[in-house]
């Protein structure tokens, strides 16, 4: 039975790793600090140690003296990539982090796969991210640290405002849709937008678990199977509220000074780039089959906002 460390095993990523990877027959220790009162997953079945990842003392005194066959971060950091480095090189069979198909940005072309160009700093790709997954990728390189690395696209489902068409995740959008008033769309509404649901990510985690040396060193693609226009993330959303909404199309650097107690340039300007992603070689290496489509999990999110009380 293979022994995995699941990093924040109390949350929204984490918590689903944590979950699958018991169902799945391993044994699960997950780290959490105990600070999240958040939407969780039941987690009946994980180890806990709790604890700050980030301070090495800690690493170094606990997590440290645990063997493990396996380590998942799904928010993870440069330093953290560091700690693991240091104090489970030469002796894990996988490192897996969780990064973003915001590295990719602006795409050169439709749909992006793994060997898109994403080195490179440009004016909306993740670049931080980038660094890291770099780092991460030059050790298993350099020193057979077994790091893979999870690109999801827009995260939808339960336990999650899902994005709007401000760029950011403000339940005030969908408030207003709601209640039936109009709400502006950026632009002509033609920018396709991928999403894929937090429980499909979670599953092509403990899909890897069970895999070889065949993973180490790659990075997948996750997502939905198919990006919608923004026209029609907007159709999908008054469905699901029953909104009687109208769109109001507006440019979107207007809208950032209309709105700019709510709307990011930074974000506003992300989302008006392309997300289109290939996931063909997540499906063949790992086994992925995405279970949720995208308006599935846009649907799974706003039914939480409702029942939580949110919206």
């Amino acid at each position: 039975m293979k022994k995995v460390l699941v990093f924040g095993a109390t949350g929204e990523i984490g918590g689903r790793v944590a979950r699958g990877c018991v169902d799945a027959g391993y044994e699960t220790t997950g780290v959490t600090t105990g600070k999240n009162t958040r939407y969780r997953v039941p987690l009946d079945g994980v180890e806990f140690i709790t604890g700050n990842k980030h301070d090495e003392d800690f690493y170094e005194s606990v997590v440290a003296k645990r063997e493990f066959d396996v380590v998942i971060d799904s928010i993870p950091g440069m330093r953290d990539v560091n700690l693991a480095h240091k104090h489970f090189g030469g002796r894990i069979e996988h490192y897996m982090i969780c990064g973003s198909t915001g590295s990719y940005t602006p795409l050169l072309y439709l749909p992006a796969d793994e060997n898109h160009p994403w080195r490179e700093e440009t004016p909306h790709n993740f670049f931080e991210q980038c660094q890291r997954d770099a780092h991460a990728l030059d050790l298993w390189e350099k020193d057979g640290f077994p790091a893979t690395i999870f690109r999801p696209t827009c995260i939808v489902g339960t336990g999650r405002v899902p994005l709007e068409l401000w760029g950011n995740r403000n339940i005030e959008y969908f408030k207003l849709m709601k209640e039936g008033k109009p709400v502006e769309i950026p632009g002509t509404g033609e920018v396709l937008l991928q999403a894929g649901c937090n429980e499909d990510l979670a599953t092509a985690f403990v899909k890897a678990v069970g895999k070889g040396e065949e993973i180490a060193g790659e990075i997948f693609n996750i997502s939905s199977k198919k990006a919608l226009t923004l026209d029609l993330y907007f159709s999908a959303a008054k469905e699901i509220l029953n909104s009687t909404s109208t769109p109001e199309y507006v440019p979107w650097e207007e809208l950032v000074k209309r709105r700019p107690e709510q709307v990011s340039e930074r974000w506003l300007g992300f989302l008006m780039q392309h997300m289109s992603f290939d996931m063909r070689k997540a499906e063949t290496i790992l086994g992925y089959a995405p279970q949720y489509t995208m308006e599935d999990g846009l649907e799974l999110a706003l039914k939480w906002c409702m029942d939580d009380g949110l919206l």
